[in-house]
């Protein structure tokens, strides 16, 4: 089942990436913002793949920015997003106050 459920996650991200690259003029300010809560298991794969089929499809051309929301987690999950956010410029790391603070300022 947890197969599955990734594997119609990544479908759906492929899809919702595969939008902003199918248009001839690609949305160079596309943001995908994840909202996390205890996924230090399945995070990092998560990011990487968004990462790998946004290059795939755009022929090496495109990453979308990626802020990654941490909802309060108990686990590492906020380790692994920080440690992405700090090996990738267009990865963005916030807590949910913070996110709350600049949702505000939009």
């Amino acid at each position: 089942i947890t197969f599955f459920c990734m594997y119609g996650f990544v479908e759906f991200l492929r899809n919702i990436v595969g939008f902003f690259l199918s248009k001839d003029n690609p949305h160079k300010n596309c943001v995908i913002v994840i909202k996390v809560l205890n996924c230090e298991k399945t995070l990092e794969g998560t990011i990487r793949i968004i990462i790998w089929k946004s290059l795939s499809l755009s022929h090496g051309g495109f990453a979308p920015n990626i802020t990654i929301v941490d909802m309060g987690s108990s686990d590492s999950t906020a380790d692994i997003a920080q440690r992405l956010s700090n090996d990738y410029s267009f990865i963005n790391y916030l807590t949910y106050e913070e996110y709350l603070k600049n949702k505000g300022k939009n």
